[in-house]
């Protein structure tokens, strides 16, 4: 999910008008510190460039907007939220002069809006969360794209809080031999880590090795895994087939079928791939989302704290 955020943002504000240069020399250097504090770096980088950054006095304002634009570009919703309270005491201070993305106030008071929106849905204050994101789209409607995922993942969360798998679910492998069930793959287990996939999603094709290496993982530290895949046309199959094949070595888990009737897919609201879903052993839901998300490595980490995110698990976009 790395760059997309930030590819929205970048291409739906507007860029700040460019003032001609008093100095050539200054004005140069100035212009590629500001060119380093909006790009795509990471947190170690971008902390290094905001600190000298503020040392060469950049305007305040704009070290809140490369803020808001790195925790976005990072997918950082926590440091989002906390980020609000930053942002707060600027909201009817925002100079357009001064801006170096936001064309007009409304988009900025749209971005304060966002930030209190996702505080407001880490205390769990659903009523609070709708106001404000809610405001968030009246200010900047052209920044949806932006706005929609935490509404998605709350209700999805919702959802989830009523699902229970049951351990007599009937699986079949992939490979065409005996059905097994959801209990038979937990036994024992900490919990089950559900891998749904498609050999149509090129996102799926690139990042096989980097779930390969994490089920791996998994399985070292007691949790189950098993890779499901969406789709049960003869051709969708037969991909499925090859892709499985290249990682049969490396990848520790159980591959199951897609199924048309009664899915985990559906079961589960599985709209998207790669799509990652941790299952507690008496079937509740703890983690419903794509692999990249925090969350999910900390859901792993509070059942094994032991283990260690696979190094090769930049998850890396089919675009980036």
């Amino acid at each position: 999910m790395k760059h997309l955020l930030l590819a929205l943002v970048m291409s739906s504000f507007c860029l700040a008008q460019e003032n001609p240069p008093a100095a050539a020399s200054t004005e140069k250097a100035k212009q590629e510190l500001l060119d380093t504090i909006f790009s795509s770096l990471s947190n170690q980088e971008f902390e290094k460039a905001i600190a000298k950054a503020i040392e060469t006095n950049v305007h305040p304002q704009v070290i809140l907007e490369a803020r808001f634009l790195h925790l976005v570009d990072q997918g950082d919703n926590q440091a989002l939220a906390k980020f609000s309270a930053e942002l707060l005491p600027w909201r009817e201070k925002f100079d357009p002069d001064a801006s170096e993305i936001f064309g007009v106030k409304e988009d900025w008071l749209s971005v304060v809006h966002y930030t209190q929106a996702l505080a407001a849905l880490e205390n769990n204050q659903q009523a609070e969360f709708k106001k404000h994101i809610t405001e968030a789209f009246w200010l900047s409607p052209k920044h949806a794209q932006i706005y929609a995922p935490p509404i998605e993942r709350l209700r999805l969360q919702k959802a989830m809080a009523k699902v229970t798998l049951k351990p007599d679910f009937v699986l079949q492998p992939q490979d065409g031999s005996k059905p097994i069930t959801l209990g038979s793959l937990m036994k024992h287990k900490k919990a089950l880590l559900l891998h749904f996939w498609s050999p149509m999603s090129q996102e799926v094709q690139i990042n096989m090795p980097d779930f390969a290496a994490t089920s791996a993982e998994c399985q070292e530290h007691g949790i189950a895994v098993a890779s499901v895949l969406i789709g049960h046309r003869p051709e969708i199959k037969k991909d499925a087939d090859e892709i499985r094949k290249e990682v049969q070595d490396t990848a520790k888990c159980a591959w199951i079928a897609g199924s048309n009737k009664n899915s985990l897919a559906t079961q589960l609201r599985i709209v998207d791939v790669p799509t990652m879903v941790l299952v507690s052993p008496d079937g509740k839901i703890l983690f419903n989302g794509h692999p990249s998300q925090e969350t999910f490595w900390q859901e792993l980490k509070k059942l094994a704290p032991e283990l260690h995110r696979p190094n090769n698990t930049e998850h890396k976009h089919a675009d980036d």
